[in-house]
């Protein structure tokens, strides 16, 4: 008997108790104890033998459904079938999966829904019954577990599923999953595929290149490779594909670092260490990093938008910027600003630092450490500070990059100038043919930019709003709250301008020395040999005068910036200018005195020591060569003793008036205020001497006049240089 057509019990039913037990061969009372147990939905019903319990077929286990689909077969007459036809109701393969059953059946029981509504559809109306069918279960109104199984259906997929079931006389089996191999091999087991082992070195090494290609692109690769070498492939490409899949789910650390590099593998892949920052104290060690920042500000010299540099010093511990800086380029002096910013709020040297590995941070200024000249040596070691170095390029290792990201993301976000952290994630204004929200932007903004002042203050307000905000990894607590009772005294700020002075080894030459393009002077200059290198220290914030040292530590003096003389005071200059050139003169003089006074007490000759000075340039003609004729002498006569002791008694008498400092005697009547205020001046700031309160009170009267005000840039420029020069003035009036 062949059968078409098997309509079994509709989902929808409602399967009494007694007819579950006759298909699962067991008492009434055992399905109701299974039911309770395992909860299967039910209804009571009231009948005259009493309550009766009916079970909602679609809620009934999948073991249940099939016992009952096979009682039904049976009770109809239909459970032995031959003549080579698969039977009407077959259980799957005993190696199915569970969930292959569940989704079998569940189909099942979609189609056969499917077709009672169609049969009970009026004649034409089929179409609609088919639609409103859909539309029902796909809103979960009908069949809601089923739904959860199969999911979403179209028209068309419930169609083709009644139509494998009637070319199979009805066998759920054929609706069940065939994933996972089961109805092929009879196993749901990992088998084999069809690549063998050269097959798959070669397609390995086509994927597992630097320059990252697609899956097609190697396979496609490895085909061409593989058939020149004569070695067969008889696999599709989704079997290369998935056998690609499965090795990178198992080896990505190998596909990572061949792929995309170290740095990829380190970051995503590689094992990492988790560092405890509790067991650290606020102030042991500050964690440095610099970073490009996110917005346009004004360049301070050429004045267009660029994007500047921000160093920061940060308590790992407390999680506090305590020091930071704005700088157009990661240099020496912008972290070594920041630095000092640092020990500024910290109020005490840290015990050590975690800085980055780029250059400027590697510079001799913070990490040279020569034991034998402690004093000059880099900053870290004058101040007793440890240095720790972060790997190269492994931004896990500074903490301070993540709040590199949180100022990105509170604060460079909201500025109007921001540019974006790449091309990829610039704003949309700053995209090509963006007219609209280019105009927006400028309508909101102005084209307001930020210059450098103003950057600083908006960097500093967020610094502050930041580090007294609740920290995830503080307990609650604000990153000050936990600075706060570890803050140092203060550093001294005498100290603090010797520790943080710039070293630089500089040979001196004609008692000058150069720096950065400009020439120092000064007396103890005078005689030293450009082979002899001094150590110079200096503080960019105030170059008006540098420190020398040898290099053996010992202080030399200090090094004033020289001022250029006019070239015709006396004609042209002011009574100024006629000064200056005087005191230089008798500078230069003073300083050629004690040079001959050197000379002659290392027992050279009086004649030889005169010579220097009274030779006259006709006298210093040289000897021709190639000629007899005798050279005339003019020479003077040579003295004798006696005269020799009556110059030099004269000589010593003349120094020591030199010696005595010029005094300004008072006149008897001032001809004019200028006069009189041009006399107390010269006392008060020539010759450091004081003034009456008499004169006192004149100087501050005229001061207040026109007189003055017309002349007040003369004064101050003399107020300037007595200022500057102090002793030396008088040792050059000497």
């Amino acid at each position: 008997m062949e059968l078409q057509n098997l309509h079994t019990i509709s989902e929808t039913s409602m399967i009494p108790a007694s007819l579950i037990a006759s298909a699962l061969g067991i008492s009434d009372k055992g399905v109701r104890v299974r039911a309770g147990r395992e909860g299967w939905k039910k209804i009571g019903l009231n009948s005259k033998g009493g309550a009766s319990h009916q079970y909602f077929h679609s809620f009934l286990p999948v073991d249940v459904r099939e016992r009952l689909a096979l009682h039904q077969a049976e009770k109809n007459g239909l459970t032995v079938i031959k003549a080579n036809k698969a039977p009407v109701v077959t259980l799957p393969n005993a190696n199915a999966p569970d969930r292959s059953k569940e989704i079998g059946l569940a189909k099942y029981q979609l189609v056969h829904a499917f077709r009672k509504a169609l049969s009970a559809a009026p004649w034409g109306g089929k179409l609609e019954a088919a639609e409103a069918f859909l539309l029902a279960y796909n809103s979960q109104r009908l069949l809601p577990n089923v739904y959860m199984i199969v999911g979403e259906i179209a028209g068309k997929t419930v169609r083709a599923l009644d139509s494998k079931l009637k070319k199979n006389n009805d066998d759920y089996s054929i609706l069940c999953d065939g994933r996972g191999g089961w109805k092929k091999h009879g196993t749901t087991k990992w088998k084999g595929r069809k690549l063998s082992e050269e097959a798959k070195i070669v397609v390995l090494q086509c994927y597992l290149q630097p320059t990252q290609p697609s899956a097609a692109l190697a396979i496609t690769a490895a085909r061409i490779t593989l058939e020149k070498n004569g070695i067969p492939v008889e696999c599709e490409d989704t079997t290369i594909r998935r056998f690609l899949k499965d090795y990178s789910d198992k080896n990505m650390h190998v596909v990572t670092l061949a792929r995309r590099g170290m740095k990829a593998y380190k970051d995503e892949v590689g094992p990492y260490i988790t560092r405890d920052a509790n067991l650290l104290e606020p102030g042991q060690c500050l964690v440095a990093d610099g970073k490009v920042l996110n917005f346009l500000i004004k360049h301070p010299e050429t004045g267009k938008p660029c994007r500047m540099t921000l160093i920061i010093f940060m308590d790992w511990a407390s999680r506090h910027p305590v020091g930071w800086q704005i700088m157009p380029t990661e240099s020496t002096i912008t972290i070594a600003a920041a630095f000092r910013n640092a020990v500024a709020t910290l109020g005490r040297y840290p015990d050590s630092v975690y800085t980055d590995n780029g250059k400027a941070f590697k510079s001799k200024f913070f990490m040279d450490t020569n034991p034998d000249l402690a004093e000059m040596t880099g900053i870290y070691a004058r101040v007793g500070t440890a240095v720790h170095l972060a790997k190269p390029y492994g931004g896990r290792s500074k903490p301070v990059e993540r709040l590199n990201l949180t100022i990105q993301e509170q604060c460079e976000k909201l500025i109007p100038s921001y540019c974006g952290t790449s091309i990829e994630q610039k704003p949309a204004w700053m995209e090509r043919n963006e007219k609209f929200h280019k105009a927006w932007h400028d309508a909101k903004t102005q084209g307001w930019v930020p210059d450098m002042r103003e950057a600083t203050q908006i960097i500093d307000s967020y610094m502050d709003f930041y580090s007294n905000q609740p920290h995830s990894e503080l307990s609650g607590r604000t990153p000050y709250e936990v600075l706060e009772p570890y803050i140092g005294p203060g550093v001294p700020e005498e100290q603090l301008r010797y520790d943080f002075m710039f070293r630089k080894e500089i040979a001196p030459k004609r008692c000058r020395i150069t720096l950065h393009k400009v020439d120092y002077e000064a007396d103890f200059l005078h005689g030293l040999s450009k082979s002899k290198k001094l150590v110079v220290m200096y503080d960019y914030s105030n170059i008006e005068r540098i420190y020398c040292y040898t290099q053996d530590k010992q202080y030399i003096g200090e090094a004033y910036p020289v001022q250029a003389l006019h070239p015709l005071a006396k004609q042209f200059g002011t009574e100024l200018d006629l000064y200056r050139v005087k005191q230089e003169n008798k500078r230069q003089a003073q300083l050629m005195k004690s040079t001959r006074k050197n000379l002659i007490s290392l027992g050279a000759k009086d004649d030889d020591v005169e010579a220097l000075n009274s030779l006259s340039y006709n006298q210093k003609a040289p000897v021709l060569l190639n000629h007899n004729k005798q050279i005339e002498d003019h020479s003077e006569p040579a003295m004798d003793d006696a005269e020799v002791k009556r110059l030099e008694l004269v000589v010593d008498q003349a120094s020591e008036v030199m010696d005595e400092p010029e005094t300004i005697e008072r006149p008897a009547y001032f001809a004019s205020e200028t006069e009189r205020y041009e006399w107390c001046f010269n006392v008060k700031f020539q010759q450091r001497a004081v003034l009456n309160s008499e004169d006192e009170a004149y100087m501050a009267y005229f001061e207040s006049t026109e007189n003055y005000k017309a002349k007040e840039e003369s004064y101050e420029d003399r107020k300037a240089l007595y200022g500057m020069y102090g002793e030396e003035l008088k040792q050059v009036n000497a």
